[in-house]
C-alpha cells in the first residue's frame, strides 16, 4: 500500500515541477541573483527556515554541516514545491503559479561515537523567474509593448562531513561547486507592422567553488538546572563562495539577423552568509529554534562593480516542532509531527530609497511511512513590499512537499 502511494505521490510531484503554463515569481528577482533559497527541505521551511543549531538523526539539514553528527541511518531526501504569487500595485492584482524541484541529498553515518557523518547533494542557491510587460505609445512609432524577462539562478553540488571533538563540540565543513545560468531578455514589439520587433539577451554563466563551515556547542541544558529543558545548544555556520568565473554574452536579435554583440569572461563576487542559531528542547518532544541570518548583498560585484537596488539581508527566524517519542505500540496518528514558524526579513532589495521588508508565517507536519521514514509538508505565507511609492506588494503562498527515507546500509556483520 505504501509503495503504491509513493508511486502516485512521486508522479504528482514530477508533474507539478514541470508545469508549462505561464509561470512567474517575484518581479524583484531582476536585481542581484534573485531570491535566496535558504534550505530545500519541507521540514526547515515549516519551521521558518530556522534550525542551524539542531542536531538531526533523521533529517539532512544543509544550514549547518555540523548537524550531521547524529545520523544513525543512511538517508535519501528530496523535495518539490509549488509557489503561488499575488502581485499588486495601486491599480490591479495578478496571480501566478510556479512549480520547482527543490533539491536532493544523500547522507550516511561513518562513526556514531565520533560524530562523523557524511552528506552530499544538489540544491538551488538563488532563483530568478520573472516577466514584466509595459505598454506605451510614441508619436513616431505608435503603440508598442516592452517585455522584460529573467530566468535562471545559482545552484550548488556539495559534499561534506561532521566530526565531534572529545569535549562534545561538533564541527562541520563542506566542499561546494557552484554553477548556474542567468538570462535577462528585453523585447520591444510594435503594433504598427512598419516597424520591426527587436530583442536583446544578456547571459551570465557563473561557476566556481565554495564552502560552508559550522559548529554546534555541547548540550548546555545542565547549566540551567531545569528538568524540563532536555537540550540546549548554540550553532554558527558561515557560507563562503570564491570569486566565480563567469562567462558573459550579449546577443541582439532582429527580424533578419542574430548578432553576438559581446562575449567575454569576468568575475562574480557573492557575499558571505552567516547563520547563528539557538536550539532548546523541552521534555524531549518540543523543539524551539531561533536563527539570525546576515548576508551583505550590497557587496555583490560583477566585474568589480557593485549591483544596484540591493540591500544587506537581516533575517530573524523562529521555529517550533512537536516530535512525539517513538514507543512500541504507538499508533499512526500519534506519530505525526507538527511544526510552525515565524520570520522577519530585511530583504536584499531596495528600490527608490525604500527597504523592502518581508513578514512570513509557516506551518507543516510530517506523516510517518515507516521507522524514520516520513512525508513532510511545509507551508508558507509571506508579504513583501508595498503598493505605495510606485512599488509592488507581493503575497506568497508556498507548498513544500518532501520525502525522507532512512535505512541501515554499510553494516559490517561479525562472521
Amino acid at each position: 500500500m505504501i509503495k503504491k502511494f509513493l508511486k502516485y505521490f512521486l508522479f504528482i510531484l514530477l508533474l507539478i515541477s514541470n508545469l508549462s503554463i505561464a509561470q512567474r515569481t517575484s518581479t524583484y528577482t531582476r536585481y542581484g541573483l534573485g531570491d535566496v533559497l535558504y534550505s530545500y527541505s519541507a521540514r526547515t521551511l515549516s519551521m521558518g527556515n530556522a534550525g542551524s543549531a539542531m542536531i538531526n538523526s533523521d533529517y539532512v539539514e544543509i544550514l549547518n554541516p555540523a548537524s550531521w553528527s547524529n545520523l544513525t541511518r543512511t538517508r535519501i531526501e528530496f523535495s518539490f514545491a509549488y509557489n503561488e504569487l499575488k502581485l499588486s500595485n495601486q491599480d490591479e492584482s495578478k496571480y501566478y503559479g510556479d512549480g520547482i524541484f527543490k533539491g536532493f541529498t544523500f547522507a550516511f553515518p561513518v562513526s556514531e561515537d565520533n560524530g562523523i557523518g557524511v552528506a552530499m547533494g544538489i540544491v538551488p542557491y538563488t532563483r530568478i523567474n520573472y516577466e514584466v510587460q509595459e505598454k506605451a505609445t510614441n508619436e513616431t512609432t505608435g503603440n508598442y509593448t516592452s517585455t522584460y524577462l529573467g530566468k535562471g539562478g545559482l545552484s550548488k553540488i556539495f559534499v561534506g562531513g561532521s566530526y565531534k571533538l572529545p569535549i562534545d563540540f561538533i564541527l562541520g565543513a563542506t566542499l561546494e561547486y557552484y554553477f548556474g545560468n542567468i538570462k535577462y531578455t528585453s523585447k520591444i514589439e510594435f503594433d504598427n507592422n512598419s516597424y520591426y520587433p527587436a530583442e536583446y539577451e544578456l547571459d551570465y554563466g557563473p561557476t566556481g567553488f565554495g564552502t560552508t563551515l559550522g559548529f554546534i556547542t555541547p548540550d548546555m541544558s545542565g547549566l540551567l538546572n531545569a528538568g524540563s529543558i532536555s537540550n540546549l545548544r548554540f550553532g554558527l555556520s558561515a557560507n563562503l563562495i570564491s570569486k566565480l568565473d563567469t562567462d558573459t554574452s550579449f546577443i541582439s536579435t532582429s527580424s533578419t539577423i542574430v548578432d553576438s554583440i559581446g562575449v567575454g569572461k569576468t568575475k562574480m563576487e557573492v557575499p558571505m552568509r552567516l547563520d547563528a542559531g539557538l536550539h532548546i528542547a523541552f521534555i524531549k518532544v518540543y523543539n524551539i529554534a531561533l536563527d539570525y541570518i546576515y548576508q551583505p548583498w550590497t557587496n555583490l560585484k560583477l566585474n568589480g562593480i557593485n549591483q544596484l537596488n540591493l540591500n544587506d539581508v537581516h533575517k530573524l527566524c523562529l521555529g517550533f516542532e512537536y516530535r512525539p517519542q517513538r514507543m512500541p505500540g504507538i499508533s499512526f496518528w500519534e506519530q505525526i509531527m507538527f511544526r510552525a514558524g515565524l520570520s522577519y526579513e530585511m530583504s536584499q532589495y531596495k528600490l527608490n530609497g525604500n527597504d523592502l521588508k518581508q513578514y512570513s508565517v509557516f506551518g507543516g507536519f510530517a506523516l510517518p511511512l515507516a521507522d524514520e521514514n516520513t512525508i513532510d509538508f511545509g507551508f508558507e505565507y509571506s508579504v513583501r513590499g508595498k503598493t505605495e511609492n510606485n512599488l509592488l506588494e507581493e503575497q506568497f503562498f508556498k507548498i513544500n512537499l518532501g520525502i525522507s527515507f532512512g535505512d541501515i546500509w554499510f553494516v559490517r556483520y561479525e562472521k
